[in-house]
C-alpha cells in the first residue's frame, strides 16, 4: 500500500464486517427475506463463503445483524445535523419531512421487509420488536431535541406514534402502487400530520 498507512488487522475485520451488512440491506431489498441467501449477500459483499460464516454462521446471525445496522444508519441519518426552523411546528414537520425520505430509503425497505417476514417468524419478530423500540425511542430523543418537551406535552407521545404508523402505511401502499399515487397519498397524510402537530403546539 505504497505512500498510504496499512491498515490494522482490526480495521480490516471492521471493513469486512460492515461490507456484509450492507450487503445484507441490498440483498434484502433487492431478493426479498424468503428468497436472500448467505451465498448471495457473501458475494455482494466480495467476500468467500468462508469469511462471512466466520463472522456471521447462519443467514439468521447476518439478518439479525443486518436488523441492527439498518436501524442504526437510519438513526445516525436522522440524527445529523438536526433541523431549526422558525417555528416549533415548522421543525417538528421538518423532522417529519426527513423521516419519510429515510422511510423511503434501502434500509428502511430492508427493515420493512422483516417487519413482514416477523409476522409468521417469532424468532425474527423478538428481534424485529427490539430494534422498533430502539428507532422509536431514537426519534423521540431526536425530536425533543429539536423542540424541547414535545412528548411531554398532553399529545406529543400520540403524535409521534400517529406519525410513524402513518409514514410506514403510506411506504407500504407505495408498494403495490405507481410514485405518482404514493407522492399524493403522502401530500394528503402529510397535511393531516402538519394539523395534528400544530394542535399538539398549541397552534404556535
Amino acid at each position: 500500500m505504497a505512500g498510504g498507512k496499512r491498515r490494522t488487522q482490526a480495521e480490516r475485520r471492521a471493513a469486512t464486517r460492515t461490507a456484509l451488512l450492507a450487503a445484507t440491506v441490498e440483498c434484502l431489498v433487492e431478493y426479498g427475506y424468503a428468497n436472500v441467501t448467505a451465498a448471495q449477500i457473501a458475494e455482494r459483499a466480495g467476500v468467500t463463503r468462508g469469511a462471512q460464516a466466520h463472522y456471521f454462521a447462519t443467514k439468521a446471525d447476518l439478518v439479525v445483524a443486518g436488523l441492527e445496522y439498518a436501524t442504526g444508519t437510519i438513526l445516525d441519518q436522522l440524527r445529523g445535523d438536526p433541523p431549526h426552523r422558525p417555528t416549533e411546528a415548522e421543525t417538528v414537520m421538518a423532522l417529519v419531512d426527513r423521516l419519510w425520505a429515510l422511510h423511503d430509503s434501502p434500509s428502511f425497505t430492508a427493515l420493512t421487509e422483516l417487519w413482514l417476514a416477523g409476522r409468521t417468524d417469532a424468532e425474527l419478530r423478538r428481534h424485529v420488536a427490539r430494534y422498533n423500540r430502539r428507532l422509536t425511542a431514537g426519534l423521540g430523543e431526536t425530536l425533543n431535541e429539536v423542540v424541547p418537551d414535545f412528548l411531554g406535552r398532553p399529545r406529543g407521545t400520540a403524535v409521534l406514534l400517529t406519525a410513524l404508523a402513518a409514514i410506514r402505511g403510506v411506504l407500504l401502499t407505495g408498494f403495490v402502487s405507481s410514485e405518482r399515487t404514493t407522492g399524493t397519498l403522502w401530500t394528503v397524510t402529510r397535511s393531516e400530520l402538519e394539523q395534528l402537530v400544530l394542535d399538539a403546539i398549541g397552534g404556535s
